[in-house]
């Protein structure tokens, strides 16, 4: 079969300059305006074939290869941005250097130029055994009069009246979304799968007896795991030795031996296997997850392996999901309870530092004498507090580049063992609701599953059929425990700092000494800060609410359903909770059922609210909104008693009752116990 490769990379202003690319690529001298330099390369022995390809649309100067890409590097301002796409594709030596470049340029003009890009073509054969092709691709689209398109443009969200939504201070709310499809992974996707089509198409028309295949291993039904292709330099440094007799120690090197060994492993295993019963071939939990462990790692990118080891070092263990979950926890409990309140704490300083300082220079007395500042001793008062927080700030900005860090290389590793989660318990119960497959709220219970079969602990896990609902159940808990500490947070951060506002304004009324004011001010503000930062927190969480809202009570009219969506966060979270309960006792709960629940709970809230207004008797509380008064027991507010009383009155009152068997308890679990057993191969019926 003959050799198929196609690799997709994004060459960025941030690391790279696009003409300096072009001209290694195409063997000419390119001079570059960004660098003010001529870009040039050693001269390779055999000279590139090159060619540009452009849609109809294009100007005629994209031909102009120098001209191109430093039209390229003009229009792209932002230090960062996207210069230029490469696609990478390796020739089969199976055609000729005519019908390569025949493929090339056909492969191009339909799936590049057609779309609109223009594609900077330059065909290597340096190495006879390794011809290919670099092909420079634009990435922000030509308008229709040739001039430059926008990469990106905005989507307002709209109302079911058309109009546009906006925020509470009347900003229009949108969402920036790509002009074009070509930064998406399912583009590339095709790409990958259009040049396999296009390199077997040229095979049926030059008479080869030739096929190639995008698809893994594992999608064309080959038990094998695919190798590790080396880099330029590691590939010449394993011939090397191996000329000399030796054996190359290179990380990637030896991962393609234990690959071969295991290849070798699965041959041998699978002509045993044909001399088994047809029946014995599911394998067992241990097993499946050492496959889809191998498989899922002999793919990981480069920085997906470092992460892996650094985490193996920090852990003082091998990493598991389980390890990987509490580490990552722990991460973002410690930036949330810890870095997040200093970093807004800073904020909330600089800002105010600022405030004075500008009140000082426009002799704004009144703003000073409200955080008790001199005019007379104002610098004296300044400085010390200026210095105080730029000593602080440095210490700060330390410890959040460490834990930016640490998440960085925990969630790498986390995502890794997400997927060899999921594909595992995906094989071990196939039939599994599509909507828990790559479900990630349902993590941890898979895992939790998973482990249970391993130990062989079997009374812990469902009945294969009850597997989704078991699922079910744990999404919504999920969710509603992590509303309930979103709730818990903001209602301790707003009870927090209407405490503050009030110490504050009882020390200005008596002209208290100014630092405790400036503290003060200072607790205020990003207790008000952190508490917005967790109001939009709770906003996502309420849309996940909303969403899994109507999956669940999906047979109830559409009119229902919009009127749920209008709850506001804690309402959704209780009517979910009431549901959830119900369902754990063995039956279906009807949607009347659970807004009454929810009714309940919202009385509750309004009962501990009023009484704690009743002691609230301070000019700070009286200047509060309604809205920023009701927070401390409301999240997301309040929800009206007319509305809820329509939801019990249309929502349905019928539910599904789970008919229980009278078979023993124990009968029950010895017979789940067998199945899953025979499930599992651990076990056959003679």
């Amino acid at each position: 079969m003959s050799y198929y490769m196609l690799r997709a990379n994004v060459i960025s202003k941030k690391t790279q300059s696009v003409v300096a690319s072009a001209s290694y690529r195409s063997g000419m001298s390119l001079y570059s305006e960004r660098d003010e330099e001529i870009k040039n390369f050693r001269t390779r022995g055999v000279a590139p074939e090159t060619f540009i390809l452009k849609p109809d649309h294009a100007p005629e100067w994209t031909l102009d290869r120098e001209k191109l890409w430093n039209e390229v590097e003009t229009k792209e301002k932002a230090w960062n941005a996207q210069l230029a796409r490469e696609v990478l594709i390796a020739l089969p030596l199976e055609l000729n250097h005519d019908q390569q470049k025949r493929l090339v340029e056909t492969f191009v003009q339909t799936h590049f130029v057609d779309e609109g890009m223009v594609a900077d073509v330059a065909i290597h054969r340096d190495k006879e055994h390794n011809p290919h092709a670099h092909i420079l691709l634009t990435v922000r689209p030509f308008k229709e009069d040739g001039t430059w398109g926008e990469k990106k443009r905005r989507v307002y969200e709209r109302d079911e009246r058309r109009e546009i939504k906006r925020t509470n201070d009347g900003k229009k709310i949108f969402q920036t979304v790509s002009s074009t499809d070509w930064n998406h992974r399912e583009t590339l996707v095709k790409w990958r799968l259009a040049y396999a089509e296009t390199i077997n198409d040229s095979f049926l028309e030059n008479d080869i007896n030739q096929k190639v295949s995008a698809l893994s291993f594992e999608d064309q039904g080959l038990e094998k795991i695919a190798e590790v292709r080396l880099e330029r330099n590691e590939y010449q440094y394993v011939k090397r030795l191996e000329a000399q007799g030796k054996e190359a120690t290179t990380f990637y090197h030896q991962l393609n031996q234990e690959i071969r060994k295991t290849n070798q492993e699965i041959s041998r295993l699978e002509s045993k296997i044909v001399s088994l019963a047809a029946h014995q071939s599911t394998p067992s939990v241990e097993k499946l997850l050492h496959l889809e462990t191998s498989l899922v790692m002999s793919q990981l990118e480069p920085e997906y392996m470092k992460s892996i080891h650094f985490l193996q070092g920090r852990l003082k263990q091998e990493v598991n999901f389980t390890n990987v979950r509490q580490h990552l926890d722990g991460l973002y409990r410690w930036r949330e309870r810890t870095l997040e309140p200093k970093e807004t704490e800073m904020t909330v300083t600089h800002a105010l530092l600022d405030a004075v300082n500008k009140a000082y220079h426009s002799q704004n007395k009144d703003f000073l004498q409200s955080q008790v500042f001199s005019m007379d001793r104002f610098y004296e008062q300044f400085v010390p507090l200026l210095e105080t927080y730029e000593d602080t700030d440095g210490v700060r900005e330390k410890e959040a580049k460490i834990q930016d860090m640490l998440l960085e290389h925990t969630e790498r590793v986390y995502n890794v063992w997400s997927l060899i989660t999921h594909r595992t318990f995906n094989e071990v119960f196939p039939d599994l609701a599509e909507e828990f497959k790559w479900n990630d709220r349902v993590l941890l219970t898979k895992s939790d599953m998973l482990e249970a079969l391993k130990q062989n602990k079997l009374e812990q896990v469902p009945y294969p059929e009850e597997v989704s609902e078991v699922l079910a159940i744990a999404e919504i808990e999920q969710l509603v425990v992590k509303s309930d500490t979103l709730s818990n947070t903001i209602r301790i951060q707003s009870l927090t700092r209407n405490k503050l506002g009030k110490e504050k304004d009882a020390l200005i009324k008596m002209r208290g000494e100014p630092e405790k004011v400036y503290q003060l001010s200072i607790k205020v503000n990003t207790m008000q800060q952190l508490l917005t930062q967790s109001s939009r927190k709770a906003e996502l969480v309420n849309e996940q609410l909303g969403v899994l809202l109507r999956h669940t009570f999906a047979d109830e009219k559409e009119s229902t359903l919009k009127k749920l969506d209008d709850l506001p966060f804690q309402v959704k979270a209780d009517i979910l909770r009431s549901y959830k309960d119900d369902l754990k006792k063995g039956f279906i709960p009807s949607l009347r059922t659970c807004v009454r629940f929810a009714t309940a709970r919202e009385t509750e809230r309004a009962d501990k609210q009023q009484a704690y207004e009743k002691t609230q008797h301070n000019s700070f509380f009286n200047r509060l909104s309604t809205a920023q008064r009701d927070i401390s027991h409301f999240v997301g507010g309040r929800a009206s008693s007319e509305l809820l009383e329509q939801l019990i009155f249309q929502s349905s009152s019928s539910h599904a009752s789970k008919q229980s068997t009278n078979l023993s308890s124990k009968l029950k679990r010895k017979t789940k116990n067998q199945r899953i057993r025979q499930l599992l191969d651990l076990e056959v019926d003679l």
